[in-house]
């Protein structure tokens, strides 16, 4: 049985436009719950005017919602919090997680104030959750969070050049482990890994592996099985190596510019 997909939207007047790239762009979403705030359900005679407005169009979006979900089986829900404060969010999406210990967990924070989109970004990042946004209709963009500090990887630069090999190829392509060992030895810097006593001249099998697996810890790279092996191995760039690659060769040109 496949885990639970779990996807967190903040309230706002358009979710129920913007739900639908979820469905179709996140894989296997089971259960949607909508995050909002007590007062949208109350229509208080000195709300100001923006919110007179606004309170009927978040209710009716998070009812479209609801339709969307009853025809494809995803189990839907509203969270009301008192307020929009991290307490009150974290209380609240606690109590709900607990309840699916297995899941993974996604999080859309487009609609809604900014102090619940920020409450739900803190505890998304608890959740080791995934975070996107959906600036349009069509389009879905996530969240990168890195697990590194860019000095980490600048701190050998067999780990740059290894991005650098991996890069070569379209983000949907495999560099089989032969290749890149091949392409690391021609480029390779004498340098000293971490937990290494002296520093290593050549890249043997093992300097290879620690490479490849620090980037993995990472989620620079990722890594699978040769089509048809059980042993062979393939690597690729996932999307946070390749936005920290074109970070790093962005730096590289206005370096560059600044020496000229």
């Amino acid at each position: 049985m496949s885990r639970p997909h779990l996807l967190f939207m903040s309230a706002g007047e358009r979710i129920s436009q913007t739900f639908p790239i979820c469905v179709k762009s996140l894989e296997g979403i089971t259960h949607t719950f909508i995050v909002v705030e007590e007062g949208v359900y109350h229509d208080l005679p000195d709300d100001p005017e923006h919110l007179r407005s606004a309170k009927p169009q978040i209710r009716q979006a998070i009812e479209g919602v609801r339709t969307v979900c009853e025809p494809l089986a995803i189990s839907f829900a509203v969270i009301r919090t008192p307020d929009t404060t991290i307490h009150s969010i974290r209380d609240a999406l606690l109590a709900t997680t607990r309840q699916y210990p297995e899941a993974r967990y996604s999080f859309n924070l487009s609609g809604g104030t900014k102090m619940l989109s920020l409450s739900l970004f803190i505890m998304a990042l608890w959740l080791d959750a995934r975070i996107y946004l959906t600036p349009s209709g069509d389009r879905i963009e996530q969240v990168l969070i890195p697990k590194m500090h860019l000095d980490d990887v600048r701190r050998n630069p067999n780990y740059i050049t290894a991005l650098s090999i991996l890069s070569r190829r379209d983000t949907s392509s495999w560099t089989s482990r032969q290749e890149f060992g091949r392409d690391l030895e021609k480029q390779y810097r004498p340098s000293r890994l971490a937990d290494d006593p002296k520093v290593t001249r050549s890249p043997n099998r093992g300097t290879v592996t620690k490479i490849l697996q620090q980037l993995i810890e990472w989620n620079l790279i990722e890594e699978s099985f040769c089509h048809n092996s059980r042993k062979a191995k393939q690597y690729r760039l996932t999307l946070h190596g390749e936005f920290a690659w074109k970070v790093l060769q962005a730096e590289d040109r206005d370096g560059a510019r600044g020496a000229e």
